[in-house]
């Protein structure tokens, strides 16, 4: 009778190790798909500025207190008193060149260079405001781009003869075929990089310069 029992255990042993089997490998075979599909929707790709099509303007706006300067006078400095100082001027700044990436059609970066020889606002420092001959570039960033009401919020980096200041960059991104268009602007404070030599923050109520740009990277890999 123990001999008529022990075939019946076998064979239910047996189905059992077989089913065990047929579920891990199930479950090892979805793991592997599922991880694999993980991997292929991961896409990078690149995309360089088109800067014949890429255009920024900038917008000054400056209201100074009344101030005391030192200017050269029949070969002597002399102390000279100056009023006070409202302008608003605007114009044109040039780019150079610049990328994008993105993941999955997400921008994840952006760069921009500006051409600072096509940007000159007065004469404080004898060639302009910039210095353009020793520092003929300054460099925007633009990362961690996020969905706002008014379309995007960028942390965006400038740096403008050395010196890098965070800013944020408020901008509409937008995407056709295989090209990308960054619409925004951000505002800056001469006074923060430091641009003017001639004067400090007491001696000023506002001095900031507004750029708006619009941006077109198309497709490189």
């Amino acid at each position: 009778m123990k001999k008529q029992h022990l075939f019946p255990s076998l064979i239910l042993i047996n189905v059992f190790a077989l089913f065990s089997c047929g579920q891990e490998n199930e479950a090892t075979l979805t793991a592997n798909e599922t991880e694999k599909t993980l991997v292929e929707e991961v896409i990078n790709s690149n995309y360089q500025l088109d800067a014949t099509n890429s255009k920024a303007d900038w917008e000054r706006t400056l209201d100074q207190k009344p101030t005391k300067q030192k200017v050269k006078l029949f070969g002597s400095m002399v102390d000279v008193e100056l009023g006070a100082v409202k302008l608003n001027t605007n114009g044109t700044i040039a780019v150079n060149n610049g990328e994008l990436n993105t993941t999955n059609d997400d921008v994840v970066d952006a760069t921009v260079i500006f051409d600072m020889a096509s940007l000159k606002f007065a004469q404080e420092k004898g060639s302009g405001l910039f210095d353009a001959k020793q520092y003929p570039n300054s460099t925007l960033t633009l990362t961690n781009f996020k969905a706002d009401s008014a379309g995007y919020l960028a942390e965006g980096t400038l740096t403008i003869q050395k010196v890098s200041k965070s800013v944020t960059v408020v901008l509409e991104i937008i995407k056709t075929d295989k090209n990308y268009s960054l619409k925004g602007s951000f505002t800056i404070n001469t006074l923060d990089f430091p641009l003017r030599d001639k004067v400090t923050e007491k001696d000023i109520n506002k001095d900031e310069i507004k750029i708006l740009f619009e941006l077109n990277y198309i497709f490189k890999s």
